[in-house]
């Protein structure tokens, strides 16, 4: 019981979750944010390997020049100086290159002719040396005095802009996460890469980045610095492209996450309507049912029925006429909402036609007060009459004949061969003819029904309710014969089964 109610409370409450607005704006907001997260990580990622692309390329060719020019820069060797550094300028990207002394004075320096051409209207009038003097002065001083120290300032530095601020940030929340602090450098760095510059006026400066190579002696001293600088147009032309790439695959996806979810609510809240609807005319339905089944001076009456979550519309009805019990059931065709609003109709309308007729006659008029309703459909119907001593008479129409539990077996009870004549506005609500049947014998009567027609000849077989209460009533009683058989039915049919289930015994 208790997990009943936890389940129910379960229901509910995810029920009106799934309703609320905000809930939905807030899975929303949460799903937009995770996609928008998920694809700029993957911008980022690709803009940080471009950059560091070209940093790895600067400092390779800084410590490569810094150990070829050691004995050029010992000696002043311009010429030499000049020799190994031409071949750099093949690589379009390389726009500066200087070795500088102990000092910090420049040895030789080499700038790319047409950038040097087009460099003062772009900033100024300034000239690319004069531009960049006071940097490089700085950067090749700390390279000599103390290059831990300018290593340090590097990574401090707040000129920074958003791609290298969220990559520092992600490295520090790492760091943290696996409580692993990034250890300082033991040996002195040789080659260091400045991509974190300003203008004059503070503002960052995304055109130039440049390595620094400390030319060494034998013993570790530096005497000397190699500068080599990179312009960055081709760069960030391609950090632009991957920014619009990212901003429309952004844009696509979340607008998809719109749309799928803003149309999926919509489904979503449209089913549940649905399954309201149902919920509501199922209980209706059922309540309209009677509790319990009247059975004849001397018998045992017991019945299971069990609905469909699709609600098949059965509805069956039973009252005590001049000492004998009557079942009226009836089917009417389809599922759903309708089909519970035509059975629920169909049921006052038997109930309200008297009760003083023989079988024949009542279906007869029951049909044809029917008829005249706006929700008349067709269906499937059995009206039956019991005595006390057994004996049994009724009619029926597509809906499998009643049987006799006999040592164990259900055997049918024998229809008569000719269909009953009934008037004409009464046969549009029937698809095969009605047929009478009688019996006498006083053995239980056994009433099964799966809100299906008989099987035709040839056609699988389906579940044999009656069957199997006539065998469960060899030792079972009758109540506990019908509740097992409907436990085998409901087993047998899954949870798609779109009819009902009845079985009774009287």
């Amino acid at each position: 019981m208790a997990s009943s109610k936890k389940e129910s409370w379960l229901d509910r409450l995810t029920a009106r979750l799934g309703r609320s607005a905000g809930v939905f704006l807030l899975v929303l907001v949460v799903l937009c944010a995770i996609e928008v997260a998920v694809d700029w990580n993957a911008t980022l990622t690709e803009v940080n390997v471009l950059r560091a692309t070209l940093r790895q390329k600067g400092e390779n060719y800084a410590d490569l020049l810094r150990k070829a020019a050691e004995g050029a820069v010992l000696g002043y060797d311009w010429d030499e100086l000049d020799r190994l550094s031409a071949a750099l300028f093949d690589d379009e990207d390389v726009v500066y290159v200087r070795f500088a002394d102990l000092l910090g004075n420049t040895i030789y320096d080499r700038l790319r002719p047409e950038y040097g051409r087009r460099f003062p209207s772009a900033h100024g009038g300034a000239s690319f040396r004069a531009h960049y003097h006071r940097v490089l002065h700085r950067d090749i001083g700390g390279m000599l005095k103390d290059p831990l120290r300018l290593k340090a300032n590097m990574e401090r530095s707040r000129h920074r802009d958003f791609f290298q601020a969220f990559t520092d940030g992600q490295n520090r929340l790492v760091a943290w996460i696996t409580s692993s602090p990034i250890a300082p450098p033991r040996d002195l760095p040789r080659v260091l890469y400045q991509d974190r510059l300003a203008d004059s006026a503070g503002r960052l400066d995304r055109d130039l980045t440049y390595a620094l190579g400390a030319v060494t002696n034998d013993a570790g001293e530096s005497y000397g610095v190699v500068v080599v600088a990179f312009q960055n147009d081709g760069l960030n032309a391609k950090i632009r492209g991957k920014l619009v790439k990212g901003l429309a695959i952004t844009i696509f996806f979340v607008a998809l996450i719109l749309v799928q979810n803003v149309v999926g609510r919509k489904s979503k809240l449209r089913l549940a309507a649905l399954e309201e609807a149902l919920r509501a005319a199922r209980d209706a339905v059922r309540d309209a049912l009677p509790e319990t089944l009247p059975a004849p001076t001397g018998r045992t009456a017991a019945f299971a029925f069990e609905q469909s979550d699709r609600l098949g519309g059965t509805v069956f009805d039973a009252r005590v006429v001049g000492g004998e019990t009557e079942l009226f059931l009836a089917v009417p065709e389809g599922h759903g909402v309708d089909a519970a609003f035509a059975s629920a109709a169909l049921l006052e309308v038997a109930r309200r036609v008297a009760a003083d007729e023989e079988p024949a006659a009542r279906a007869a008029s029951i049909l044809s007060a029917y008829a005249r309703s706006r929700l008349a459909r067709p269906m499937a119907l059995l009206l039956l009459r019991v005595d006390g001593a057994g004996r049994v008479r009724g009619v029926l129409s597509r809906i499998a004949a009643p049987c006799r539990a006999v040592d164990g077996r259900a055997l049918p009870i024998e229809l008569d061969a000719g269909p009953i004549a009934f008037p004409d506005e009464a046969a549009t609500l029937l698809r095969a003819p009605l047929l009478a049947f009688a019996d006498d014998t006083s053995a239980p009567l056994l009433v099964w029904d799966d809100g299906e027609p008989p099987p035709a000849p040839g056609e699988a077989p389906r579940f044999d309710g009656a069957g199997a209460l006539a065998a469960a009533l060899a030792h079972e009683s009758a109540a506990a014969a019908v509740e097992t058989v409907m436990k085998r039915a409901k087993r047998r049919a899954g949870p798609k089964r779109l009819d009902d289930l009845l079985a009774i015994v009287l």
